[in-house]
């Protein structure tokens, strides 16, 4: 798997705000933590457009097909996240 940078660099150059369509600067686009080969970023635009992603880096060697997301896993998500008793706004907020 590419270092940290190199997924930074990456999503620089392939990524834009998807509500002005601003390419995002290194420092807008945060590392937040990660799973397995599963990485959570969160990027800000100039305009303070907010949106979170996760991205998945395969080895470049072994290139395997995952099991699409179901409508379940989807609903789940969903009512996890209808029943969220936290604060997203603290944990996400630029700093």
């Amino acid at each position: 798997m590419p270092d940290l940078s190199q997924i930074l660099k990456q999503i620089q150059r392939d990524l834009r705000c998807p509500i002005c369509g601003q390419k995002y600067e290194i420092s807008q686009i945060k590392f937040r933590g990660s799973f397995e080969q599963v990485l959570v970023i969160q990027t800000t635009c100039s305009e303070n457009h907010l949106t979170l992603f996760m991205t998945f880096s395969p080895n470049a060697e072994k290139k395997e097909e995952k099991p699409a997301v179901t409508s379940d896993e989807v609903l789940d998500l969903s009512n996890s996240l209808t029943n969220f008793k936290g604060d997203f706004e603290k944990i996400w907020t630029k700093k």
